[in-house]
């Protein structure tokens, strides 16, 4: 038994359908976990009997948003769980395909932790890559398509498939972190107890990763709102002290993290409300604080 986990922040009417569409028939049933602090009028239209809209009247965060979700597919009898964010289409075949390269990979050998799509950006109709750490250094790999599964690190959560067995090894998100670098904390942890985060070739799904992309030498840069940057930039932070992060991914994002606050900062408008923003998230990160955006 299969649930979608769905997670929404103020959606829109019109891709939520189309992703609650596109779900049916590939899961026994769907949770929506509204972290809208409004009136979940629209949402609450949506419930079935096999769609469950669940309003917590505040923003608590993607991850306690999840783990809501996780214990109540749990208690409705779960074995897996698959998480969606509310800008992700799938594929038709997404989840069969998943559930494929999980089987694939657990026959050569491997102990998944997760297995996910190749995402396709909605901006630039682009395959994502993924990280591997190797040593000191970071691998982007790029998806060729030849092969069923391959491992990287870590996986976005959304399109994400896993099981309950899994979750009660592994321990579920990381709330404190409240949003961005969720899945990466939860795919090294996994990482650190001998499992492995798979990308099934044959599943695909379009996504919308961030805001309107910044052009800079010919090369796209993800942007967010300057509160999304500042939890990306604080979480950064509370990362690089946890000693089951490898060293590879910490050097090299705390090389990336710096150069991006700078771009950012001289480039995206309004640049001092970034700045500010983005200073604080190192501030904060560095004090070790924890969970919602206090100003």
């Amino acid at each position: 038994m299969i649930s979608a986990i769905i997670v929404t922040f103020y959606p829109q009417q019109n891709r939520l359908s189309a992703l609650i569409s596109a779900l049916e028939g590939q899961v026994n049933n769907i949770f929506i976990i509204d972290n809208s602090p409004d009136d979940p009028a629209i949402l609450l239209s949506m419930a079935s009997s096999d769609v469950v809209v669940h309003p917590l009247g505040k923003n608590v965060g993607i991850a306690q948003a999840q783990n809501i979700g996780i214990k109540m597919s749990k208690e409705r009898g779960a074995k897996d769980i698959i998480l969606f964010d509310q800008d992700s289409i799938p594929s038709a075949t997404l989840v069969s395909e998943l559930l494929a390269a999980r089987e694939c990979a657990a026959r050569d050998g491997v102990t998944v932790a997760a297995v996910g799509p190749v995402h396709f950006d909605l901006d630039s109709g682009l395959p994502s890559r993924f990280v591997r750490t190797q040593g000191l250094a970071l691998k982007l790999i790029k998806p060729d398509f030849k092969s069923v599964w391959f491992i990287a690190d870590f996986i976005i959560a959304s399109g994400s498939l896993i099981s309950l067995e899994v979750l009660e090894e592994v321990g579920l998100m990381c709330d404190e972190l409240f949003i961005d670098c969720v899945d990466i904390e939860w795919g090294y942890r996994a990482q650190a107890q001998g499992l492995a985060c798979v990308i099934a070739q044959g599943a695909k799904m379009d996504h919308k990763i961030g805001d309107k992309p910044l052009i800079l030498l010919g090369r796209q840069i993800t942007t967010h709102a300057p509160v999304r940057h500042y939890y990306f930039f604080r979480n950064v932070m509370l990362l690089l002290k946890r000693n089951y992060i490898p060293i590879g991914w910490k050097l090299n994002v705390s090389a990336k993290s710096l150069a991006q606050a700078i771009i950012f900062t001289l480039l995206l408008k309004p640049r001092y409300t970034h700045f500010k923003y983005i200073a604080k998230g190192f501030i904060d990160g560095i004090l070790g604080r924890t969970g919602p955006y206090e100003r």
